[in-house]
């Protein structure tokens, strides 16, 4: 089986250098906060630009950590995507407030033409969420007065119109896994941010809200304490970034000229959007149905995504129209694109779509 990401290749590239990080970990004898995840926070603030880096235990608590820095409560309206993965949309539900949806584009971005018409005056913030390594046109929310929050989990290392995605918003995040630009073995995340305002709600909010040195004192929070052999593997994966990256662009290239060659519809991606290969996307008709041939034939493919957030029983069954959110439900589906898949796995991939479609 071809796999959608042969994660034990990545582990047997960098065994060798883990094993050195982890010995180094477990002499800190530190459990959460100590010189291995500083280390780690200060790399990737090089690597992006923002001046702030707090690491958390995965995607889904960074996103959780940067609502509480902002105050989002009980009843808040967040603006949102309507098409993502469902933890775009689970934290912003779990704290109370009101999910309230915009279609994505033409190119499976979050369409921020429609934001200004969803802000009212419960609005606390609009999340933004980048999809398969492309970004968003961030000009359109330019002149806004409400936090815009970065959720930049797949958009690591793109370019909006030249510069670092993760520096737009208020504040960013990034989720770190076996399929993202940055992986590693399990689930790993951060917090980014420039303005130091953000320090207290942010430490606080990734220590169940509990300042070490205030018995009495406690604030919002959740147990999102970073975990130094995490880090560990982050350290790792950072210094053979710039290689990975190479290798998808060479599958994205491969990709994109074969199946042009051979008809089949890809997804574009913007002009104002420099991408980062995270994934690689063509249209099929009923791609359950092909994913399941597809896999009878050896080579793992992904459906992301299938979810219509507004449209769904746990957002309340709206009944809204989403066009875009429909037709990337039916039609896109991920191809196997890892730095770690040899030519030869990514020539049966294409040879096995053809034979398929």
């Amino acid at each position: 089986m071809i796999k959608f990401v042969p994660i034990s290749r990545y582990i047997k590239e960098v065994s060798k250098d883990l094993n050195k990080q982890l010995a180094k970990v477990y002499a800190e004898d530190t459990v959460f906060e100590g010189p291995t995840v500083l280390e780690t926070e200060h790399k990737l603030a090089q690597l992006t630009g923002r001046k702030h880096v707090k690491l958390v235990k995965d995607g889904s608590g960074a996103l959780t950590v940067m609502l509480l820095a902002i105050g989002v409560q009980a009843g808040d309206e967040v603006i949102c995507i309507n098409y993502s993965c469902p933890a775009s949309v689970q934290p912003i539900l779990l704290l109370g407030a009101i999910p309230v949806f915009v279609d994505c584009n033409r190119y499976g971005q979050m369409d921020l033409e429609q934001v200004k018409g969803k802000i009212t005056h419960k609005t606390k913030a609009i999340v933004v969420t980048s999809l398969y390594g492309d970004t968003v046109d961030w000009d359109q929310l330019s002149d806004v007065a409400i936090p815009v929050l970065n959720d930049s989990c797949q958009a690591v290392l793109n370019k909006y119109n030249g510069t670092e995605n993760t520096l737009f918003g208020n504040l960013s995040i990034l989720s770190f896994s076996f399929n993202k630009n940055i992986p590693i073995f399990g689930t790993y995340g951060a917090v980014l941010y420039d303005d130091k305002q953000y320090d207290l709600p942010v430490t606080m909010g990734r220590r169940n809200g509990q300042p070490y040195d205030h018995a009495n004192l406690i604030y919002r929070g959740i147990n999102s304490q970073p975990h130094p052999d995490k880090a560990a593997q982050v350290l790792c994966s950072l210094k053979r970034v710039s290689k990975w990256q190479k290798r998808k662009r060479e599958i994205h290239d491969f990709y994109t000229e074969r199946f042009q060659h051979h008809g089949v519809p890809l997804r574009q991606s913007p002009k104002y959007s420099t991408n980062n290969y995270h994934k690689f996307v063509i249209f099929v008709n009923n791609k359950i149905k092909v994913k399941d041939k597809l896999a009878k034939l050896g080579v793992e493919v992904g459906t992301h995504y299938n979810f219509n957030f507004a449209n769904s029983q746990l957002c309340g069954n709206n009944k809204q129209h989403m066009p875009n959110t429909e037709f990337f439900c039916k039609h896109a589906l991920t191809l196997p694109n890892s730095a770690w898949h040899t030519d030869a796995e990514i020539e049966t991939v294409v040879e096995m779509i053809r034979k398929v479609l």
